[in-house]
């Protein structure tokens, strides 16, 4: 709907044009002015044109894909294998992964995303893979935990005391200890 404004001298001004008064404004040319239309009437004609500018720009783009060279198959532009007929810039994925397998690449792109072919996917596990480091690069981790030891350390200080103040104690047990600390 236009929007009517009416200055305080009592002029009116639509759609950017000034009328003297309310008078001028009715002997107004109303033949530019279009008919009176329904929202929905607006809202179908909207969707039309909208469809319109889309397949306008769908034509511009294609040919000026047509005119530039793609990175790889299955990009807009690339070139259409023979084995696609008319299917044209409907390309499917299985097309584009076939063409590259064909070509004996490792990767190719479809609709601007990167993937591998099966060569290039064994490949890119066989670099992802861990490998073993040589012997002795990491340090032993302990069988024992920080507790156990100084739990045996205690008891052998413990039996050592009583070793030396000539009391009973267990000489196996303290052999058996020393080992175990040693081979930790």
């Amino acid at each position: 709907m236009a929007g009517i404004r009416i200055g305080k001298d009592g002029s009116i001004t639509r759609d950017g044009k000034t009328y003297k008064n309310k008078a001028a404004y009715k002997n107004r040319d109303k033949s530019k002015e279009g008919a009176k239309s329904s929202f929905f009437d607006k809202f179908i004609k909207g969707e039309r044109f909208k469809r319109k500018d889309r397949e306008k720009k769908y034509t511009d783009s294609k040919a000026s894909v047509l005119n530039k060279k793609p990175a790889m198959l299955g990009d807009k532009g690339s070139p259409i294998p023979a084995n696609l007929g008319d299917r044209g810039f409907k390309l499917k994925f299985k097309d584009a992964f076939n063409a590259a397998e064909k070509a004996d690449r490792s990767k190719f792109s479809y609709k601007g995303k990167s993937y591998f072919t099966t060569k290039g996917a064994a490949s890119n596990r066989d670099n992802k893979k861990t490998r073993i480091a040589p012997k002795g690069t990491f340090p032993k981790k302990s069988n024992l935990d920080a507790d156990t030891v100084a739990s045996f350390k205690k008891r052998i200080k413990y039996m050592k005391d009583r070793k030396s103040k000539g009391k009973n104690f267990s000489a196996k047990n303290l052999k058996e200890l020393e080992a175990k600390l040693a081979a930790n």
